[in-house]
């Protein structure tokens, strides 16, 4: 190796090529620097292929990207020979080290790229780079699919289950680890025949304990053919979001036979009143509340105000007893008025009846069991599909399981089951802007979640002595 090819060795990782010369021009108004090289190693005099004699066919140049110096974009351009077989035709020509050929970048490069995708958007990478966004794109979905094929993350114990529609992609199947609070996985579609799919060929799911999802009723049997240690508990949060939906049907059934500008009072002032709760309501609110009461053509208002507190009260004032809540919603669909305009809280109580079993698990689990985290998880994939404009759902999906804080709280969880050792610390796999999940810590100060203060049996899922 001499001189030349050591440095160049050195600086891109290349073998067998020396420095011939280098440029700096200027294209679209952005500084580039070209650096030519030629190959320096063996030329076979024949054929690796049939052994048959090889004669000269000619020179080629490999123009590839290489990761910006000092903020300007680097090009290599390989010069190197190639040689026919005269027997099978066979072409040669050399393989370099740490070049992807395909992308046409050196290794490092594509790594940089993949990298820098995960947290800003495909453009600004192509700009700093001097490629197209759609380069961009097509390394970062390629390193996303090999990265993919490597990572394989735990089997969680309490699955959480929701769903998003994505503009350009459609209905999207969130999946997400309660206990640890991160994103497991994400499907593309939501039916039926999908979900069984998926999770019949999920590794460990007889390990799967909870379930966590709102009331769509596919799941029951997804969740019974697939995971058969699995108990199905339903989100109380959607449970009792029918209450507010259930008074919102009777205020504006009365708001009907209003004329116009009570109709518009109404709403303005009683629609965000109506849905507080009784506790967090200004003073101001509390009048209203009492004023209704006085009024006979509204008093039904005051009324669904109060049974809609008073469902909420069945998981507010019963945190531990699963026989005291079930009693509290027996006495609770009693007291329902029988006048029709209460028919909405009627079709709530059938509601419950109709998941009874799935509601009232509730209290079975021992994680008091919620969908909140798989709720906020939705959120934080819809901003980051806004920020690039509409990905694919694979970029999407990458993007999201793939960001800095979720790997973080997989590592720490022990949750990482096969696959490469992924670092701590350094910009990889951060996709949000810069914040307080972001701020640096020591490694071994991390504690994003305290460790469970319970063993669970794997087959009942419930907490052991």
């Amino acid at each position: 190796m001499n001189g030349s090819d050591s440095i160049i060795k050195e600086l891109f990782g290349i073998s067998d090529c020396d420095l011939v010369s280098t440029e700096e021009t200027v294209e679209k108004g952005k500084r580039c620097k070209t650096i030519h090289l030629t190959y320096s190693g063996g030329v076979p005099g024949e054929c690796p292929k049939c052994g048959g004699r090889t004669y000269s066919h000619g020179k080629r140049d490999l123009t590839i990207a290489d990761t910006p110096m000092g903020g300007v974009p680097i090009r290599l351009v390989i010069t190197f020979p190639r040689r026919r077989c005269s027997q099978c035709r066979n072409l040669w020509q050399p393989l370099f080290d740490n070049v992807n050929e395909t992308r046409k970048m050196t290794s490092r490069a594509y790594a940089d790229i993949a990298q820098r995708s995960l947290r800003a958007t495909f453009r600004e990478v192509a700009e700093d780079y001097m490629l197209t966004h759609v380069t961009v794109k097509n390394v970062f979905e390629d390193f996303i699919r090999e990265y993919d094929r490597q990572l394989r993350f735990k089997t969680p114990a309490f699955l959480g289950i929701d769903e998003i529609k994505i503009k350009k992609i459609g209905e999207v199947t969130v999946i997400t680890d309660l206990e640890h609070r991160t994103v497991y996985d994400m499907l593309d579609g939501r039916n039926q025949k999908r979900l069984t799919e998926y999770f019949m060929t999920m590794p460990d799911r007889e390990k799967v304990l909870w379930v966590c999802s709102d009331m769509y009723r596919p799941f029951q049997k997804t969740i019974g053919t697939a995971m058969p240690n699995a108990r199905w508990a339903i989100d109380h949060f959607h449970v009792v979001m029918k209450a507010n939906e259930a008074v919102d049907t009777i205020r504006r059934a009365l708001q009907q036979s209003m004329p116009r500008k009570d109709r518009i009072n109404t709403k303005r002032g009683l629609a965000y009143t109506l849905k507080t709760r009784r506790r967090d309501l200004t003073v101001d609110e509390a009048v209203k509340i009492r004023q209704l009461r006085k009024n006979p053509e509204l008093e039904p208002l005051a009324m669904a105000f109060d049974l809609k507190e008073d469902f909420f009260d069945i998981w507010d004032e019963n945190p531990s007893s699963k026989d005291n809540a079930m009693a509290a919603f027996d006495r609770w669909e009693q007291e329902i008025p029988e006048d029709a305009v209460y028919e909405s809280f009627r079709i709530l109580a059938k509601t419950v009846h109709n998941f009874h079993e799935q509601i009232f698990h509730y209290w079975d689990c021992p994680l008091a069991i919620s969908n909140g985290y798989t709720e906020c998880a939705n959120r934080l994939i819809r901003e980051t599909n806004m920020k690039g404009r509409g990905y694919s759902f694979e970029t999407l999906r990458g993007r999201s399981l793939y960001r800095k804080y979720n790997l973080l709280a997989i590592i720490n969880s022990g949750g990482l089951s096969i696959g490469p050792r992924v670092l701590a610390k350094g910009p990889l796999f951060t996709t949000e802007a810069v914040d307080a999940e972001d701020t640096e810590v020591e490694e071994e100060e991390w504690e994003p979640f305290p460790e469970p203060e319970y063993e669970v049996d794997e087959t009942t899922g419930e907490i052991m002595e």
